[in-house]
């Protein structure tokens, strides 16, 4: 017999972010960067990526649990003149999230934790790949 849990289950941050970004934009995300021809045929691309961030099982005021996600948004796109515009949209795309409820969770707040930079990528490539790193405080809907 197995036990059931008694501790909340949080939703999958990642799979939140992905399907706002393939709902609202229409670009093609994932947390797995495509390869080959794919890769190419599926720019703008974004690659969602959970850097760490905790869980808050309590708070001195009796707030309501929650998880405090860091996620890391890869932007790749064919110049620097279509990534800055479509890492605009993805900005505006995750900063829109707040007070809405998706894939099994509630985006209490969201923040943006460090600008868009250009990221390094591999020489000589056609691609120029712009990051940033955002915050999203959720608890299951």
């Amino acid at each position: 017999m197995t036990t059931p849990l008694t501790a909340l289950v949080f939703p999958d941050v990642e799979e939140m972010v992905i399907h706002q970004i393939l709902d609202v934009l229409q670009y093609e995300a994932s947390t797995v960067r495509p390869e080959g021809d794919a890769f190419t045929e599926a720019l703008p691309f974004v690659q969602v990526t959970r850097i760490g961030g905790a869980r808050v099982t309590g708070t001195f005021k009796g707030r309501r649990l929650h998880d405090e996600a860091r996620i890391s948004l890869d932007l790749y796109a064919a110049s620097r003149v279509e990534a800055t515009d479509a890492m605009a949209q993805v900005r505006a795309a995750v900063e829109q999230m707040q007070g809405t409820s998706r894939n099994g969770g509630f985006v209490l707040r969201a923040w943006e934790e460090t600008g868009p930079a250009v990221r390094p990528e591999e020489p000589n490539s056609n691609v120029t790949r712009l990051g940033y790193t955002a915050g999203l405080r959720v608890r299951p809907a």
